[in-house]
């Protein structure tokens, strides 16, 4: 099956601007089929998990925190999606840490030590960031949104066929198996860049 996704999105569980039923709302009549919520984990309301659960929606819906994780060279954002088995952990926006590629590579590192990164964004706030589209960074690269407002929803996002599940998607993401698309302006971009 062919599947629309969106892995990092915030609401007013933490410093969003859309409940998450507005933005599972959003996120629906763009075509999405499924998507994550990763409530920063410092800003983290107490409602959070049950606020999830009771979206409605027809919209595969993951539960997830970004985390944030102290490292030699300052803090970094990881993302931390759950599946019914498998969990995903995401290397958040590299670009807004003020680290050179190396630096970068080796920030990455540092918290693979903790934690299994499975993959890393190559976007900030869902536009392109190509330095770190790079073979040196060796894990899966992933476009986001980091929705914070409506305005933010739809500008970055993953495609793949799998089956319609929670596990089926986390692991094609480990894998790598799937594409990753823009906004029409931005593909361009993509493509003149990669």
């Amino acid at each position: 099956m062919h599947l629309k996704g969106q892995l990092h999105i915030h609401t007013t569980h933490s410093d969003g601007r859309l409940t998450p039923q507005q933005a599972a709302d959003v996120y629906a009549a763009m075509g999405f089929d499924f998507i994550a919520f990763t409530e920063h984990d410092h800003l983290l309301k107490t409602s959070y998990r049950k606020a999830i659960e009771e979206i409605r929606t027809d919209l595969l819906v993951f539960f997830g925190v970004e985390l944030t994780v102290g490292t030699k060279l300052g803090y970094i954002h990881v993302s931390r999606i759950e599946g019914d088995r498998e969990v995903l952990h995401t290397f958040n926006h590299p670009g807004d840490y003020d680290l050179t590629i190396k630096q970068t590579i080796q920030c990455i590192d540092d918290v693979a030590r903790d934690i299994q990164i499975d993959a890393v964004e190559i976007t900030h706030h869902g536009f392109y960031t190509p330095e770190y589209d790079i073979e040196d960074i060796i894990y899966p690269k992933v476009a986001s949104d980091d929705s914070h407002t409506r305005l933010g929803c739809g500008r970055a996002w993953i495609e793949l066929d799998c089956a319609r599940n929670k596990d089926s998607i986390l692991r094609a993401i480990k894998e790598g198996n799937y594409s990753n698309c823009y906004t029409r302006g931005q593909a361009k971009a993509a493509m003149v860049l990669a």
